[in-house]
């Protein structure tokens, strides 16, 4: 219980923080959050700024349907962007440059084989895994995955996490 109590805390605290400067900004701010999260930077607010979106939509202070179709774009521009790099940079890179980022030839057949396996299930789901959030889109395309099956399976994903965390924020504002 006492775990519950310190989110909904701490869930409070970051859309007080945020909700002045998405109401100042709109959607747009959501919008970059999102396409600088889904990019790469890893420390970019954008989950807390689509709950801070979707708090405001409760309101009537956004109009919850843009909320929505701009985090979709966000997010999923965001991973084809990062695929794009991922697949331009290509595991020929990562081979010569990994050890210093920690990626050994041992860990790129493993992610390689895994991703061969699991990859669109890795894609749908991969967003509500924090920093795999952030770096699918580079690990993708670094391991060749298909694009035809990222492309769905990101927009699909895009869909999943920002309904449910947009959602979550819209539900918050109703109580």
């Amino acid at each position: 219980m006492q775990l519950l109590t310190a989110i909904h805390q701490d869930l409070q605290n970051s859309v007080r923080t945020l909700a002045p400067v998405v109401k100042q900004y709109g959607v747009w701010i959501v919008f970059g959050g999102l396409l600088a999260e889904s990019a790469g930077v890893v420390f970019a607010p954008g989950e807390t700024l689509l709950i801070a979106a979707g708090f405001l939509a409760s309101e009537g202070a956004l109009n919850p349907l843009w909320v929505l179709m701009l985090g979709i774009l966000a997010t999923s521009l965001g991973w084809f962007g990062a695929y794009y790099l991922g697949s331009w940079l290509g595991i020929s890179w990562l081979r010569r440059h990994g050890r210093w980022i920690g990626v050994t030839p041992n860990r790129l057949q493993k992610t390689h084989a895994f991703l061969e396996k699991y990859g669109p299930i890795v894609v749908l789901f991969g967003r509500f895994v924090v920093p795999l959030r952030q770096l699918q889109g580079y690990i993708s395309g670094s391991a060749e995955s298909s694009f035809k099956q990222f492309y769905l399976w990101n927009i699909l994903g895009a869909a999943l996490w920002v309904g449910f965390w947009g959602g979550a924020g819209y539900i918050f504002g109703l109580l």
